[in-house]
Order: C-alpha cells, then structure tokens, then sequence
C-alpha cells in the first residue's frame, strides 16, 4: 500500500511540474502568439528638393505712352513684328529653395518658359512646347549659393533677339527642373510647372490664376526698348495735295460727324465720339480708330475690337468739299474690302464710289464728307 501510494505521489508530481512547465513557457496568455521579427530599417536616400514663394512680375518697358500728334505727325517707332516688341518683356522669378538640395547634391537648375495661344502651346524655338531660358549651373562662377537649401533665386527672362527671337503673345509658362546629384546630374525633378497646374484646374476662373497673358495690344505699346525711334512726317492724303492738318495736337480726340445733305442749314449727325487715330505705318496714309479702349470693326461700323491686332484699318482721303462747316478738318474714310476701296457714307457704312444707288443721289453722295473735331467732354 505504501509502495501504491509512493508511486501516486510520483506521478502526481510529475505531471504537475509537467502543467507548470507548460503554463509558464508556452501556453501563458503573454504567449499566445510568437514575438514577429524586427522590420528591415529602409535604405536611406537622398532629401529630395523642393522650392516654395515662387512668383512672378511681369514688366514692359518703357510704359504704355501714346506721343504722336497731327501736322506734322510724330509718332515712337512701331513695328507689328511681335517678336522684336517681346524684347521690351521682362520676366522676372523668383523662389526659396527648400531642404533636399544640399542633400541630394543639386549641380544644376533650368528654367524655361512656354507661350500658349488659344488652346494650345504655340510651335516656338526648333518645334518646341519649351523654351530653355536659364542655366544655373555648379559649374558656373557666381551660381554656388542658389543650388543650396533655403537660397532665395531670382532669374529674369525677356524677348530675344535674332533667329531665336519668339513672340510673347499670349498666356506665359514656365517650368523650374533641378539635376542632381552633382557632379553627374543624371536625376532630374520638376520644381514647377504653372502649364500643367492650368491644365489640371477644373475652371475657367481657376486657370485664369495661371500663366501670365500678354496682348498684342500691350506689346505694341512698347516701342523699341534700347534705340527708340521718333518719325515725324505729314499724312498723306490720296491727292497728294489739298487740305492739310494744321494743327499740332498730341494723344488727341475726336469726334466725327457728317451731314445728311448739301444744304447749309442741316444739324451734323454725330457719328463717333471721343476717337483717337492711332498710325501703324511711317507714311501717314493708314490709322486705326481708337474708342475707350476699343477698335473700330468697319465691317460692323463699331468698336468692338479689344485690342489693336483686331482693328480695321482706315485711310484718310481727301473730300472736294472746302467748307468746313465749323469744323476742324473734312475728310474721307477709306477702307480696303477684299481689295476694292470703300468709303464711309455716315452711318449706311461703307460704300464703293461705283455703287450708283449713292452715287446719283446727292444728298447720299455728300455723306461721305467726313467732319471731325476736337473732342470736348461733355459735348454734344
């Protein structure tokens, strides 16, 4: 019995010892499930750069002025060539470098610029979207400090000149693109393109808050920067003789009237106001008519144009009529319609000289004297 009892006891022991072992090594609730193994640490790499505060101011050079008068007639010189009048552009960009440059060892920087017209960028350079128009490079003397974190970087780019020249008109892009590391350069990164944040706004209004826009009208208002041309000379009327403007008048206006009949005591009908005759030739025969800002469409006889690519040109005719009724100066209006000349009958528009439902009436026949004067504010 006491043997029986011994061995009990043994094994009692044993599988109590055995429980125990089990509980605390492997069964406990503190291991339920197997510790997993320490991640790998991610392979370090280069900071890549960033910039940040980038702007850009726009300048034309010298300001918007309007010197020319009448008799004789002076006017800054003026080209349409919207190339050449692009190199009174200036661009000027600035930006903070951000960290990432030092750090990924940034050897060079390019900026280039973009111009869209319509919807589309316009074929400029060798067929390109883009332009290269800087290099900032590590190699060059003078460009250490703007490849490094935190520089503040200002760049400044305008019309060129020659075989490279290309116009600015319309919207203006630019793309900022950082090489690294030096001295390959062989990674590249985009710090900034305004073309694409305009092409993913989703209005209209939105995109207007991209690129910079550019008129032609605003470029032909910049005479030519460095060698500024004065041309003076007396228009030329189709005569080539007769009535003369006698006066010297600068940045004036008119207005401009014609009379429903030859008879002496008929009222002018007003027919522009407050118009301005702009040259855009050195022989004085050819004007664009300027209103409040806008051009004269002689097709619809209004100005509706808003910029001075869009104007109608006009030449100064000389009348037969003498008498000037009052008035400063009479004079013909005459317009090329698909090559046949044109003149303005007052408010019937234009009309050809051959046209006999004007020509065998005198009354219609007399309308095409045109009267101007001096324009008074707040004149009838």
């Amino acid at each position: 019995m006491t043997s029986a009892l011994l061995i009990f006891l043994v094994i009692v022991i044993v599988v109590t010892s055995t429980l125990l072992y089990l509980y605390f090594n492997k069964l406990g609730p503190w291991k339920k499930g197997a510790s997993p193994a320490p991640a790998p640490a991610p392979a370090s790499g280069p900071t890549l750069p960033s910039i940040t505060d980038f702007s850009v101011d726009r300048t034309l050079s010298p300001p918007k002025t309007d010197t020319y008068t009448i008799e004789p007639y002076t006017i800054e010189g003026y080209t349409q060539d919207l190339k050449e009048l692009s190199q009174n552009v200036t661009f000027t960009l600035t930006w903070t470098n951000g960290i990432g440059f030092t750090e990924a060892k940034v050897g060079k920087i390019e900026v280039w610029h973009g111009v869209m017209t319509g919807t589309s960028f316009t074929n400029i350079g060798d067929s390109n979207d883009w332009v290269l128009r800087e290099t900032i490079d590590a190699n060059s003397i003078g460009y250490t400090d703007p490849l490094n974190n935190f520089a503040t970087v200002s760049v400044k780019i305008s019309g060129l000149s020659g075989n490279d020249a290309y116009s600015f008109e319309g919207r203006n892009f630019f793309k900022i693109v950082a090489y690294y590391p030096y001295p390959t350069n062989t990674n590249d990164l985009e710090l900034h393109n305004d073309f694409n944040l305009y092409n993913d706004a989703t209005s209209q209004e939105e995109k207007d808050g991209y690129g910079i826009v550019i008129s032609s009208d605003e470029l032909v208002g910049t005479p030519d920067l460095l060698d500024p041309v004065t041309i003076t000379y007396e228009p030329r009327l189709d005569s080539g003789k007769g009535q003369s403007f006698s006066r010297e008048i600068a940045k004036q206006y008119y207005d401009f009237y014609y009379y429903e009949s030859t008879g002496i005591n008929y009222a002018p009908t007003k027919l522009f106001s407050n118009v301005r005759l702009v040259p855009i030739g050195e022989e004085g025969i050819e004007f664009k008519l300027e209103s409040g800002g806008k051009y004269l469409d002689v097709e619809k006889l209004d100005f509706d144009k808003n910029e001075f690519s869009g104007g109608s040109v006009v030449k100064i005719a000389e009348s037969l009529e003498t008498d000037t009724r009052g008035h400063e100066k009479v004079i013909m209006l005459k317009a090329d319609f698909n090559g046949e000349d044109k003149y303005l009958f007052g408010n019937d528009g234009f009309k050809a000289l051959t046209d006999s439902s004007w020509i065998d009436s005198n009354d219609k026949y007399f309308r095409r004297n045109i009267y101007i004067k001096k324009h008074v504010e707040n004149s009838t």
